[in-house]
């Protein structure tokens, strides 16, 4: 019986890794352009990132504790290459203070905002003990407040590689759940059920995919307005496409063009909770990554 339950284990373990949502990227390391597939990683916290599981394995033992998490190459011999993640208020401080507390006289701070909103702020600098390593502090915080002090250490000759790397999925970090519905490139995905609104020269295959079945799933045409009421801009939507329903195992792979920065496509769906949930599907104008934005 021992032996049963130790391969039923082992067995729902090697499910789960091969159920693990998956996306296509691109890094660039020294101006080169590389492909790669990303992991998604959902913490205990309340966060997620995408890392490169073939190079990066999560070491997580201590997430649960409320301590940190981990981030290391596979295989990187003696190399002091690691990135870790810490719930500031585990440490009686917050994510900002830390940066302040490691931070010399003078030093400029990075801001960047990653696709999905998530504000990061941070700086890297010579380590005292080794001026061979670079190390780098970050904060990562949401609209409504949430944070993460993010801590990254690499020798200055591994830097424009496994440094790079870490900082890609530094800029992944999102709070709060997933949308529903993804969206990913569908050049390569034939054999789904495919559906032409566009056909012209700025059109590509794109990829919806459920994380959890949604209903009344639809593909809108967005036109920008000016609403006075408010002294905002907002969205006008018509209907171009609409099915019942979109499940985890039933993607649907559509036709749409793309013009300027602008976004003129979106997607609506009532999620499980009964929420109707609306979202633009921008594409990146560095690398033509798509990622949805809620409006």
């Amino acid at each position: 019986m021992k032996r049963l339950m130790i391969a039923l284990m082992l067995l729902a373990l090697l499910v789960s890794a091969a159920c693990a949502e998956t996306r296509q990227d691109v890094i660039y390391l020294e101006g080169e352009a590389e492909p790669i597939t990303e992991t998604l990683y959902e913490t205990p916290w309340g966060f997620s990132f995408w890392y490169d599981a073939d190079l990066l394995a999560v070491d997580d033992s201590r997430s649960e504790s409320g301590d940190s998490l981990m981030l290391l190459p596979t295989e990187s011999g003696d190399l002091p290459v690691y990135m870790e993640m810490m719930l500031p208020e585990t440490l009686g401080t917050t994510a900002w203070n830390i940066l302040e507390e490691n931070a010399e006289e003078g030093i400029e701070y990075e801001s960047l905002y990653t696709e999905t909103g998530t504000e990061i702020l941070g700086f890297t600098k010579i380590a005292d003990f080794n001026d061979g390593i670079i190390q780098g502090f970050y904060a990562a915080a949401s609209d409504d407040g949430e944070q993460v002090a993010i801590f990254i250490s690499c020798p200055m000759e591994a830097w424009e590689g496994w440094g790079h790397r870490l900082l890609h999925t530094l800029n992944t970090i999102t709070f709060g759940p997933l949308p529903a519905v993804r969206v990913e490139d569908g050049e390569d995905q034939e054999g789904l059920p495919s559906i032409y609104i566009s056909d012209d020269e700025y059109s590509v295959w794109v990829t919806f995919t459920a994380r959890r079945p949604v209903t009344d799933f639809q593909v809108l045409d967005l036109e920008m307005a000016y609403d006075e009421a408010n002294d905002s801009f907002t969205f006008n939507a018509e209907t171009l496409y609409a099915q019942e329903a979109l499940t985890p195992d039933s993607p649907v792979r559509v036709r749409l063009a793309f013009y300027g920065d602008i976004p003129n496509n979106g997607v609506s769906f009532v999620d499980e909770d009964g929420s109707l949930c609306r979202y633009a599907v921008d594409m990146s104008g560095e690398d033509g990554t798509l990622y949805l934005s809620a409006f």
